[in-house]
C-alpha cells in the first residue's frame, strides 16, 4: 500500500502542495506552473521573481539521495543551507506567505498545516535554513535543531487536541479520550520535497491506509523515520564527537 501510493504521488501531475518537488528552470522534467495565477503563491512579492517550477517527485528523491551520499563520503561539498526561493517550495512559502497562515513561527521553526492531510491532525514543523533531509544532518551541528523540532511538534499537536478535547466535553461527546501521537521524517528517495520537514500526527490516519506511507513499523525505517530516533541518532553522534575531541586534548 505504501508503494501504491508513492508511485501514485509521484505519477499524478494534477496533484499540488508539498508533494510534488521544485526545479530550476533549466530541468528538463521541469513543469511550468499554469498560467493562472498560483492561489499558494502567485508572484514572490518580496523579489518580482515568478514561482518556483515543480519536478518530478521520485527524481527528485532520487537525486537528494545521490546527492546525499556523495556528500558523506567526502565526494562533493556540503549544502550551505541558504533559502532557495527559486527552487524550493517551502522556501518560497517561507518569502511570500503571511505570517497569519502559519500555527507557529520563530526565528528557526516555522509550523503549518500539511497541505493534504492524512491524520485527525497533520502538521508539519519545518526549520527556515534549507537543510534537504533528515540524513544531511549532523550530530554537531544538528541534534539540538531535531530535539526542538520534535518539542515543538509535541506541543503544537497537544495544545490543538486539547483544544478539540475541550470541545467535545462541552458538547458531552464521549469521544473525547487520550490523544495518540506520532512523529518522523520519510527519508530519501521518499521525501516529497528537498527541504527537511517533519510530520506531526494526531492519530487516527484518516482514510485509514495512510498509516502505510507513515508507518514506524520496522520494516519501513529505511522509508521513515520516528523523529524520536532522529533525535538519538544525533545525539549520540554528538557525545562520539564530543569524546573524541576530549581524547586529543
Amino acid at each position: 500500500v505504501f508503494l501504491v501510493d508513492f508511485v501514485d504521488t509521484c505519477g499524478s501531475r494534477k496533484k499540488r502542495g508539498h508533494g510534488r518537488m521544485l526545479r530550476p528552470a533549466s530541468c528538463p522534467v521541469a513543469t511550468q506552473f499554469p498560467k493562472k495565477k498560483s492561489a499558494r503563491f502567485g508572484r514572490l512579492a518580496s523579489t518580482g521573481r515568478d514561482p518556483p517550477r515543480r519536478a518530478n517527485t521520485a527524481r527528485m528523491g532520487l537525486t537528494v539521495w545521490a546527492r546525499e551520499l556523495c556528500q558523506a563520503w567526502g565526494l562533493s561539498a556540503k549544502d550551505d543551507r541558504y533559502a532557495r526561493p527559486d527552487t524550493c517550495v517551502f522556501c518560497a512559502k517561507f518569502a511570500n506567505a503571511d505570517s497569519s497562515s502559519f500555527l507557529y513561527e520563530d526565528a528557526e521553526l516555522v509550523v503549518f498545516r500539511d497541505w493534504k492531510p492524512a491524520a485527525t491532525q497533520h502538521v508539519l514543523v519545518i526549520p527556515k535554513k534549507h537543510i534537504s533531509s533528515a540524513r544531511a544532518l549532523t550530530g554537531t551541528e544538528d541534534a539540538g535543531l531535531a530535539k526542538r523540532m520534535l518539542d515543538l511538534g509535541r506541543r503544537v499537536i497537544g495544545e490543538n487536541a486539547a483544544a478539540e478535547t475541550s470541545d467535545k466535553k462541552e458538547n458531552n461527546n464521549n469521544d473525547a479520550g487520550d490523544v495518540k501521537t506520532r512523529f518522523g521524517f520519510h527519508l530519501p528517495p521518499f521525501n516529497s520535497v528537498d527541504h527537511l520537514h517533519m510530520h506531526a500526527f494526531q492519530l487516527p490516519f484518516v482514510p485509514g491506509w495512510k498509516e502505510r506511507k507513515y508507518s514506524v513499523d520496522s520494516w519501513a525505517r529505511f522509508a521513515f523515520e520516528p523523529a524520536g530516533e532522529t533525535v538519538g541518532r544525533l545525539q549520540r553522534e554528538a557525545a562520539r564527537e564530543d569524546t573524541k575531541t576530549n581524547s586529543k586534548l
